[in-house]
């Protein structure tokens, strides 16, 4: 099962669950008001010494354009 993030819109309180990928949702365990799922993003960590460790995390690029993903440029299918 995967852990989801959530946010909740009425008292802005984060927090995971650990759910089905058949779950539609979450009350907020603060206010319990409906919470909307936020979208994450996932670490991946290799095998390898220290060195193959970034030092600090960059920011994703752009999505579209030129430079960046799929049929933008970055993946040589366009």
């Amino acid at each position: 099962m995967p852990l989801y993030e959530y946010l909740c819109p009425t008292c802005d309180h984060k927090f995971e669950k650990l759910q089905s990928m058949s779950a539609t949702g979450s009350d907020c365990p603060n206010c319990e008001q409906p919470a909307k799922r936020a979208i994450s993003v996932f670490a991946a960590v290799t095998k390898g010494g220290a060195t193959e460790m970034p030092s600090a995390m960059s920011p994703l690029p752009p999505l579209g354009g030129r430079g960046g993903g799929c049929c933008g440029g970055g993946c040589a299918c366009g």
